[in-house]
């Protein structure tokens, strides 16, 4: 143990300004009124937390001295002991007082050696609201120690020093009175504005409100008056303060997001300020989960983002916010009075009562700066308002002398507008006439190009076996002849042998040699031949001529009840070599397929159309004509009582295919992917409307480079079939 300190002489600190400020801004965490010179701290730590005060004899040479009079040894989880001395020699009026209500635990022991002569606890996490100046009795033997054993989640900052018993009475009633002035104005302002935040429904008030709230109860934190709202809650003696730190820093970001318009003038700071809520929540979190130290570090990483605001309301200044230089003042006395606490926590400033004001002084002053500058605000909003109204009274007022000015003229114009339109909407009726006559006559110039298709196939057909019957007739007709010839010889030669007539011999001869020179037998079996071709070409024209029948009239309207197998037969038959010799086309019908009422004409043009686009999409995609393919198929769909209730035709090839965005626009008007001059675009259009007519569906399948295939169903009871049939 250290040598004994002679006992020093009793200081008094009585400076007016203390006497003035302490009572009316909170200077309670200042020294007390009267110290004495001589206190020696020394101090180690117990990682553990286990030492017992049995044991700390064991531990006082690993002891080192504390220096100043408001030693600072950080935030630690460690138990730390310290060693009081130099109070040898006191009066015995004098008690040990440690000034810092943050302290979770505080525990005294007075030792004799290895004897536990007495214990005492204070601290936060003990609640108790009248030990906010804890006393401590000093040992009756100076040779005793005076040992206290200290845990705290809060940086561990120890004011020991030593107060006359009668002046600790005088200083907590001074204190009380100081935390009851500044709680006073606190609430003053917050009453304030709590009545303009309902008053002015503005958000900056509502966020300005929880800022004043939580600062003082951080202050009364720092004061130790938490414990009036949870003494009785032992989580929340021990957390509150860094709780409220939170809350505080939280209410402060929301306030300054709204009160600097952050993201009008300043949106790029935008995402520090959610970083900075972010770390204010983590730290709520992390005193949630059992780690108070780390939350008491994340508020004050937080809390090192003030110059970071500071800067915020500069640029924002800068940038013509007028709230922002209130903000700034009042930021900066807050920054001032902050780092003159913390300079005064680590002993740069010494403790005297003045400094012990400054955090107090600093709060209050931002509050009311921050209150008058809401209160500017509004009277800028209304000045603001009262100039706008202004404004558009003026504004009324000229609107109307100029609506007064020009009603007149706007009449005339009116007028002259009103004779315009009709000029325009009579030339624009034109012009819709006209453009209709175009269109009719486009779908019309599409329905006559099926009917020259048909005609071209028509001809084309009929004209192979008229030209077959044509050279056969030709033919039979010079066999005729000859035969003839030969039947007159022999007749003649006949007759001059039945009236015995002289040279009847010799005509007989010359009979059989003409015979014999035109190869009568020849001449007979050509003939045969030559009849059986006409016979064939006849009813090969027969054939054709009867399949033209089930077209009907191209612009037929009736219902007829046709085969759609002949149909397609039909339109196969029609495109002729167009189609056959283009590419193969395959052919595959279910037999017993029954008749459908339909308008068997425009069904052919439409099974034409898409049996002529069919084989246009293999000679794009294939050179070779015995490479492209086209399927027709036709087939009967049952229904769930195994009746057949519709028809599907299939028309399928292995052309180019289609993309989607081309399949979905196929059925538009004037929709084409031909070469200009070689198509219209209307075939399509003109199929869907007339498959819309029978109650038809019509879907495609296509597939780009593989082919596309066209499904065409149809209902056996047809739209007007039934009025058809009782006709």
């Amino acid at each position: 143990m250290m040598p004994r300190p002679p006992y020093g002489r009793v200081r008094k600190w009585r400076p007016a300004l203390f006497f003035v400020l302490a009572p009316l801004l909170l200077g309670c965490g200042q020294g007390p009124s009267t110290v004495v010179d001589a206190l020696i701290l020394e101090s180690f730590r117990d990682p553990s937390g286990m030492l017992r005060p049995e044991q700390v004899h064991l531990k006082a040479n690993a002891a080192e001295r504390l220096v100043g009079d408001r030693p600072n040894l950080g935030s630690t989880a460690d138990a730390v002991w310290v060693r009081v001395s130099g109070w040898q020699g006191a009066p015995r009026n004098v008690r040990v007082i440690l000034d810092n209500p943050t302290l979770d635990s505080i525990d005294v022991f007075t030792l004799d050696g290895p004897r536990v002569l007495n214990a005492f606890r204070s601290g936060a996490a003990y609640g108790q609201a009248e030990d906010l100046i804890p006393t401590f009795n000093l040992p009756l033997n100076e040779s005793h120690e005076l040992w206290f054993r200290i845990r705290s989640t809060k940086p561990v900052l120890l004011p020991f020093n030593l107060t006359q018993v009668d002046r600790v009475e005088a200083l907590r009633e001074r204190r009380d009175l100081a935390v009851a002035l500044y709680t006073g104005m606190v609430l003053a302002i917050l009453i304030y504005n709590s009545f303009l935040a309902f008053s002015t429904g503005q958000r900056a008030y509502f966020s300005y409100i929880f800022v004043v709230l939580t600062v003082g109860l951080v202050q009364w934190g720092f004061n130790g008056y938490d414990r009036l709202l949870w003494g009785n809650i032992p989580w929340m003696a021990t957390n509150g303060l860094t709780v409220m730190g939170a809350f505080s820093g939280l209410a402060a970001l929301v306030f300054a997001r709204h009160f600097l318009e952050v993201r009008r003038y300043t949106p790029q700071w935008d995402r520090l300020i959610q970083v900075l809520l972010v770390v204010y929540g983590a730290a709520l979190v992390t005193a949630l989960f059992g780690l108070p130290m780390v939350a008491y570090n994340l508020v004050n990483l937080g809390a090192l983002s003030a110059p970071a605001m500071l800067l915020l309301s500069v640029i924002s200044w800068r940038r013509g916010n007028p709230s922002a230089p209130w903000y700034f003042v009042a930021w900066l006395i807050f920054l001032v009075a902050v780092t003159m606490q913390a300079l005064r926590d680590f002993g740069v400033l010494a403790s005297t009562p003045m400094t012990a004001t400054f955090m107090p002084i600093g709060t209050v002053l931002e509050m009311l700066l921050l209150s008058f500058a809401l209160g500017n605000r509004i009277n800028l909003l209304k000045r603001s308002s009262d100039e706008a109204n202004a404004k558009a009274l003026a504004a009324s007022l000229e609107n109307e002398r100029i609506v007064k000015e020009q009603n007149a003229e706007l009449e005339a114009r009116v007028r002259q507008r009103t004779e315009a339109l009709a000029k325009a909407n009579q030339g624009m009726s034109t012009a819709l006439e006209d453009l209709k006559g175009a269109q009719d006559q486009l779908i019309q110039n599409e329905k006559l190009a099926s009917l020259g298709q048909m005609t071209a196939g028509i001809a084309h057909e009929l004209n192979n076996p008229i030209n077959y019957v044509q050279s056969n007739a030709t033919s039979l007709r010079r066999d005729l002849e000859e035969l003839i010839e030969i039947i007159e010889a022999h007749s003649a030669a006949l007759a001059s042998l039945a009236e015995r007539a002289p040279g009847a011999e010799e005509m007989v001869g010359r009979a059989r040699e003409r015979a014999r020179a035109l190869d009568l037998d020849f001449l007979v079996e050509e003939s045969r031949q030559l009849i059986e071709g006409i016979l064939d070409g006849a009813d090969r024209t027969a054939r054709i001529v009867g399949g033209l029948r089930v077209f009907g009239r191209m612009d037929g309207d009736q219902l007829v009840e046709a085969s759609l197998s002949d149909l397609l037969e039909a339109s196969i038959t029609v495109l002729g070599d167009r189609a056959r010799n283009k590419a193969r086309i395959e052919v595959e019908f279910e037999e017993e397929i029954p008749s459908l009422w339909c308008q068997s004409g425009k069904l052919s043009q439409v099974f034409m159309n898409i049996i002529v686009n069919a084989v246009q999409a293999t000679e794009l995609r294939w050179p070779e004509t015995e490479d492209r393919r086209v399927e027709v198929q036709l087939k009967g769909l049952a229904g769930e009582d195994a009746e057949m209730v519709a028809l599907e035709v299939r028309i399928r090839d292995n052309g180019t295919g289609m993309d989607e965005v081309t399949r979905q626009r196929i059925f538009d008007p004037f929709y084409t992917t031909k070469d200009i001059g070689k198509g219209t675009g209307l075939g399509l259009s003109i199929v869907k409307g007339i498959l819309d007519d029978h109650g038809a569906e019509i879907m495609v399948e296509s597939t780009p480079e593989v082919g596309t295939c066209f499904i065409l169903r149809f209902p056996l009871h047809a739209p007007g079939a039934s009025q058809t049939e009782a006709a």
